[in-house]
């Protein structure tokens, strides 16, 4: 494995190299007289240490949130109900697949952006599974009362996996693009392609796709706490939700400190290999974490699925149940005084006067 990691390192060095190459009277040199040669000889001495380390505890990261997903889906397979087994074993799946995909974006640094499309689009497809979950906790679409309401969001959040796999695919075509026709010496100088000054442009639609799914999914929560109490549905929403923040906010961090230059530049690295390798060795340990939160959840007894018509409290059913509460204690008051106006036309039948004494003749 570190020997995949030293090639992968070499090959990325190889290929990054042309940022740094000095065109002079058409001959090709290069700073401070690093070559290939001397480029791998500086890895092997740089990830010496700390590449080992770096493999190591990512290989241990990967092997521990793979035996926690076994663990997990063997008792969901065991005793969950068969409505949500396949629900439920596909959102506890998004940890280990974003496990394995930033693990060999690790070892292969170029992989980064592949990884992120793996990551970004497994979140998006496990947070449909969620609210199909969510509902077949509920006993299933066909016994909700507001079916109209459900569809809606169900929709909203199925553009999720259709809006970011478009996003992504647009994004590796523009990268792979780069990688085949190469870029000019203008391009080289300012450090821009064509991957890189569109990825902001793109941005605004990902954030108002990820708005819109997790509005939805908010709201479904919001509509079916009531009847799944016990299903701990804020918790599983949560834990997956941190899958999406640690990527994207945490990716941001990184990036940020790549435009600050606050990471070191030390040629053949660069400052955004540095970054994709902090990024990606934190999410393998924050995958540990939620991990570990997800078996928690998935692992507690819960009720039987619902099976009975679920009433969905709306601000409108409220203030229905309100205004009949209203009238059937206007109805019974009224009972009451014709019941006891009757009482004192008739004094002879049996009851109870104005002072609550029992009247005997």
């Amino acid at each position: 494995m570190y020997a995949v990691f030293i090639f992968s390192f070499n090959k990325e060095i190889n290929q990054d190299q042309d940022q740094s190459v000095n065109y002079v009277n058409g001959r090709i040199s290069f700073p401070d007289g690093i070559g290939t040669n001397r480029n791998f000889n500086f890895v092997i001495s740089a990830t010496n240490v700390y590449g080992i380390t770096l493999v190591t505890v990512g290989t241990t990261s990967l092997v521990v949130v793979l035996a926690l997903f076994i663990d997990t889906l063997r008792y969901i397979m065991k005793n969950s109900s068969p409505r949500v087994k396949a629900h439920s074993a596909f959102v506890i799946g998004v940890y280990p697949v974003t496990s394995l995909a930033t693990y060999f974006a690790i070892l292969i640094p170029r992989a980064h952006l592949l990884a992120e499309a793996i990551t970004q689009g497994m979140f998006m497809a496990g947070m449909y599974q969620l609210f199909c979950l969510f509902v077949a906790y509920c006993g299933g679409e066909a016994e909700l009362v507001k079916k109209k309401t459900v569809r809606t969001l169900r929709l909203l959040v199925l553009q999720l996996p259709l809006v970011q796999g478009l996003v992504y695919l647009i994004l590796l075509v523009m990268w792979a693009e780069r990688e085949a026709n190469g870029i000019t010496n203008y391009e080289k100088l300012m450090n821009c392609s064509l991957y890189q000054i569109n990825y902001m442009y793109i941005q605004p639609v990902v954030i108002t796709s990820i708005l819109f799914g997790v509005w939805s999914m908010a709201m479904t929560i919001n509509l079916l706490k009531t009847s799944c109490e016990k299903y701990f549905l804020i918790g599983k929403f949560f834990v997956l939700q941190m899958v999406l923040i640690l990527a994207k906010l945490q990716g941001l961090a990184t990036r940020a400190l790549v435009w600050f230059q606050v990471l070191p530049c030390r040629p053949p690295i660069t400052p955004q290999v540095y970054a994709n390798l902090l990024h990606n060795s934190l999410m393998l340990l924050e995958m540990i974490l939620l991990s570990v939160l997800a078996r928690y959840l998935y692992r507690r007894s819960i009720p039987d699925i619902v099976t009975d018509r679920t009433r969905i409290s709306t601000i409108g059913s409220i203030m229905a149940t309100s205004e009949t509460f209203n009238n059937n204690n206007t109805i019974t008051c009224d009972n009451f005084n014709s019941k006891g106006s009757n009482q004192e036309k008739n004094p002879e039948v049996g009851g109870i006067d104005n002072y609550g004494a029992d009247i005997k003749e």
